[in-house]
């Protein structure tokens, strides 16, 4: 469906995979994360969000959060190194580190974020407390299960440069856990591209992309839009699919408005939305073209009742093969007059198509190829294949 009016988006591209300092409220998946850390009573084996996976682009932030025992100072006196405290201090401050790969021959450890306590007012102070802290994450990230997350509790008078290495052997096991891959839309086309627009006619549209699916993920929107007006095409969510690849059709005519557009896929994994895009152009019409032809054949083209035939061709622009093509293989039932649409096929690098086919009833069968601002389109030539009886 078309609209003159676009809706307003949350990004038209860029969208952040996860909600920049939200914290991720969906439950680890059972056995993502390794047995207890940290050992000490003191403090408990943080909880990791569910949603552990690589941005497909930019950066963002896996969170966690843990619990520290005897959290506060019960009473003003003095800290280890002789400082005065009041009630209600914290007693300890906490590291964080992380690894992507600890199965490394060399681990490479890398500071994450931990939101240290600060002092209670609390008339009766809490005998625990939880803490929160990050891991970052980039696109640029490898996805595994042998990441780490370690932590190190440490009186609150140590400052940073107190956390030496020999301070981090003394810390517990670390917490292994598993990072997914990030979600991708690969594969997306559109064509023709460009879109030469011709006056009184209008210009099928085919579009294809792969979703790469590494989780929940759901398509959507699939949409057309202009980058410099407020047109666009909606194809919603009901696309066509073979399990591997999604496809759709529209058609521009004269009034669509020329420029630069974006086929934009938006793709939703749990909670987090994001989108995909790949950018083509609409002109008006003027080019000179090439013309097109369809060689076009059936075998056989005398069928039993529930066996198959093979329709095959090839399509050329100009002299050469029309690589890559995808055509428009139609039927017309014997004794009626209007051809309907069967299906897509998509021509080799040669312009070579294939389609095997059981036919229902006798009738004639056509290819046709959408023309482009440099390309004419055209139909092959028209083959009857009739259904015989079983002897």
């Amino acid at each position: 469906m078309r609209k003159s009016l676009r809706l307003a988006l949350a990004a038209a591209t860029g969208v952040a995979v996860f909600a920049t300092g939200a914290a991720i409220t969906v439950a680890t998946p059972a056995g993502a994360v390794s047995a207890a850390l940290l050992a000490d009573s003191a403090v408990s084996a943080p909880k990791l969000g569910g949603d552990l996976f690589i941005p497909p682009y930019g950066s963002d932030k896996i969170t966690f959060t843990f619990d520290i025992e005897d959290p506060y100072y019960a009473a003003a006196g003095k800290d280890p190194s002789n400082k005065d405290v009041k009630k209600g201090d914290p007693k300890y401050k906490v590291w964080a580190r992380f690894t992507t790969d600890s199965s490394a021959s060399t681990v490479s450890w890398h500071g994450a974020d931990v939101t240290q306590l600060g002092s209670s007012t609390a008339a009766t102070l809490p005998t625990k407390a939880t803490m929160s802290g990050s891991i970052p994450v980039s696109s640029s990230d490898k996805p595994g299960d042998k990441w780490q997350l370690q932590l190190l509790r440490l009186t609150a008078d140590k400052s940073e440069p107190s956390v030496t290495d020999d301070a981090w052997k003394s810390a517990d096991t670390p917490l292994t856990f598993d990072v997914k891959a990030a979600t991708r839309v690969t594969g997306m086309r559109v064509d023709p591209d460009p879109i030469y627009l011709k006056s009184g006619k209008e210009i099928d549209i085919f579009v294809e992309f792969q979703l790469e699916k590494y989780g929940d993920e759901k398509i959507t929107d699939v949409r057309l839009e202009s980058k410099s007006s407020d047109d666009y095409y909606s194809l919603g969510t009901g696309l066509e699919t073979d399990g591997k690849s999604y496809h759709d059709s529209s058609a521009f005519d004269y009034s669509t408005a020329t420029g630069t557009w974006d086929f934009k896929v938006s793709v939703e994994r749990g909670s987090k939305k994001y989108a995909f895009t790949k950018s083509f152009s609409v002109y008006k019409s003027g080019s000179s073209k090439v013309k097109s032809k369809i060689k076009f054949y059936a075998s056989p083209t005398k069928v039993k009742k529930g066996k198959s035939t093979k329709l095959y061709g090839k399509v050329y622009r100009g002299s050469k093969a029309w690589s890559k093509k995808f055509v428009k293989l139609y039927f017309k039932k014997k004794g009626t007059k209007k051809w309907k649409f069967v299906t897509y096929l998509k021509a080799t690098s040669t312009g070579k198509f294939t389609k095997t086919v059981k036919p229902k009833y006798n009738g004639y069968w056509i290819v046709t190829a959408t023309g482009t601002g440099y390309t004419y389109g055209t139909k092959s030539n028209i083959k009857y294949v009739s259904i015989v009886k079983k002897k």
